[in-house]
């Protein structure tokens, strides 16, 4: 059965890339053989879906590219989790392809990325089922398609980007960044070692895009967004270093912004406590820059609610601003 769904994915490569890379190489996004390429992504797709269901981590790593089984990895090994037992424990069941309807799929890094995109209704927080986009991003990896991930956006407040799925337009696809596969396949990741200490970095930057790195090893992006990470390999008491680069985008508001770094508590009952921070408000100019800190033996022991000592301050990369007094 593996050899014949191997053979199948090969097949699909060639009828999804060969030709469209010599029809068109100049083309930002291929327009693949719709049911071949639908086919295919379903078969990758089911497969990493019954791996996840049933706990098989062969059937799950054999249809997963290799830079999110990295990423899977970190995560739990940075919050002191075993890989991959606990990422396997307590999974919600994934989106059943049998809920939506098929659209359609564009390819893109020399027909090497895939995006098959869905509509179905879901349910989304605490909003009520509406029209949803369902999209699977897939990459051409070591002679065979595998899934990367999914994205999933409501299309109430995108009326003529609905109406046009719905006719079958397929050249919405390529306008909307949403349906887009990737530019370039994802770049596996450092395998981190275990951390000392649990690590979060919290970023809040409206307008502007960060890209940064922890320690060497955790990387991020932000783009104007509040968004909160595991650091990848934690943090270490002693010295720590971050390094990023801030681009503000002149066609956004950017007001405030802040960056923290935090140590996340592992004791039932303490707190979490920053270690970093880059805060400005809408008047300061937001510059990167490389910076290295220290993670005291006070600030473990501050965690603690009962801590009776003066908590120790955050290392800041800009001054904070001193209040004014009435």
């Amino acid at each position: 059965m593996r050899a014949i769904f191997s053979l199948c994915c090969v097949l699909a490569a060639c009828l999804l890339g060969g030709e469209l890379a010599a029809a068109a190489p100049q083309a930002r996004f291929g327009m693949p053989d719709q049911q071949v390429a639908r086919d295919t992504a379903e078969r990758v797709y089911n497969t990493w879906r019954l791996g996840m269901m049933r706990g098989d981590e062969s059937a799950w790593s054999s249809a997963t590219t290799r830079s999110r089984q990295v990423k899977v990895r970190n995560l739990l090994v940075s919050q002191k989790g075993n890989f991959p037992v606990d990422f396997f424990r307590n999974q919600p069941e994934p989106p059943s392809l049998e809920k939506f309807r098929y659209i359609g799929c564009i390819t893109g890094c020399n027909n090497r990325t895939l995006a098959v995109t869905y509509v179905g209704k879901v349910q989304l927080g605490e909003d009520k089922a509406n029209d949803t986009a369902f999209v699977l991003l897939l990459v051409f990896e070591d002679g065979k398609w595998k899934f990367d991930q999914s994205r999933m956006f409501n299309l109430a407040r995108l009326p003529k980007v609905k109406e046009r799925l719905q006719k079958g337009d397929l050249s919405v696809l390529q306008e909307q960044d949403g349906f887009h596969p990737y530019d370039a396949a994802p770049a596996v990741p450092q395998a981190c070692p275990a951390p000392q200490l649990i690590g979060k970095v919290f970023v809040d930057a409206p307008g502007r895009a960060i890209d940064m790195k922890i320690n060497g090893i955790s990387v991020h992006q932000f783009e104007d967004e509040r968004r909160a990470d595991v650091i990848s390999g934690g943090l270490r008491r002693g010295k720590n270093t971050i390094s990023y680069t801030i681009t503000t985008n002149d066609k956004l508001e950017h007001p405030t912004m802040a960056i923290g770094l935090f140590v996340m508590p592992e004791t039932p009952g303490n707190r979490p406590v920053c270690v970093f921070d880059h805060i400005l408000d809408a008047t300061g100019t937001a510059k990167g820059g490389e910076f290295t800190f220290t993670i005291s033996n006070e600030f473990i022991a501050s965690m603690n609610p009962r801590f009776a000592g003066k908590a120790p301050e955050p290392f800041h990369a800009v001054p904070l601003k001193k209040k004014t007094e009435r």
